[in-house]
């Protein structure tokens, strides 16, 4: 690699992909061995340690979850645009209510979504990626909104063949251009929108407070059998609800 080229002719190439996918892995793996002595850590001090322990603890495993938020995200990018393995039926109003509610509980009230009119409409989509991509825009606002409670308001309808699923932001933002996040969706939002989309057979834009993802309806699949609803909180450290919003601050 030489010059201005370098990059681009690396992520031309067969071995980005794996290189990728391997470094994705490697954080994985890493995260999972940390986490798991902080959870040591962390008995030991709840016994005969002081709160500063328990504070440095806390900061490791927020660090744990950016390292493994940016795996989800690479994991999510360089998946096969075509593939539909992953896909399952999804129920709309279903899913942004327990968007809703996840949002608001681990976030403690921080992160309030009010759900509007929700059409009962069935897609076949990726649903972890779909989550992944409105987590993503509400994450990057609620981090340039300057308040204690960040309140958006989501709701979705039927359009044609095609539902359209709306997330938008209410209240004043400071300019989100370049809010200090540790990942790719902070330098190149417009990109990582579109390449999620592309994933989950949607199209998206985000403009303004808003981002909007159309996916077309699922056609014959009046009596198929629904994707269960995210897992419950605390099943696991590193559900994505934690993921993308442990740091939201508690205090402006």
């Amino acid at each position: 690699m030489d010059g201005k080229y370098g990059l681009h002719d690396f992520f031309e190439s067969s071995f980005a992909e794996d290189y990728i996918a391997y470094t994705e892995y490697l954080v994985r793996r890493s995260v999972t061995g940390i986490s798991a002595s902080c959870e040591l850590l962390r008995e030991l001090a709840d016994k005969q340690g002081t709160k500063k322990d328990s504070e440095l603890i806390e900061g490791i495993m927020t660090m744990c979850c950016e390292l493994m938020r940016n795996a989800e995200l690479s994991k999510a990018l360089i998946s096969d645009p075509d593939s539909k393995s992953c896909f399952g039926v999804v129920r709309t109003d279903a899913f942004l209510a327990d968007l809703a509610a996840n949002c608001g509980a681990v976030t403690a009230g921080r992160c309030r979504i009010v759900l509007g009119e929700c059409s009962a409409s069935l897609v076949r989509t990726d649903s972890n990626i779909l989550r992944l991509l409105l987590l993503s825009f509400i994450r990057r606002y609620s981090l340039a909104n300057d308040a204690d409670i960040n309140e958006f308001e989501a709701f979705c309808e039927e359009t044609g063949k095609n539902v359209k699923i709306h997330i938008r932001a209410s209240g004043t933002f400071v300019d989100g251009e370049c809010i200090g996040l540790p990942d790719v969706f902070e330098t190149y939002p417009d990109e990582t929108v579109k390449g999620l989309a592309v994933r989950i057979g949607a199209e998206a834009q985000m403009s303004g407070d808003e981002i909007t993802a159309v996916i077309p309806l699922a056609e014959g699949e009046k009596s198929a059998v629904l994707e269960a609803p995210s897992p419950e909180l605390g099943d696991t450290f590193f559900d994505p609800f934690n993921l993308m919003l442990r740091d939201i601050p508690h205090n402006r």
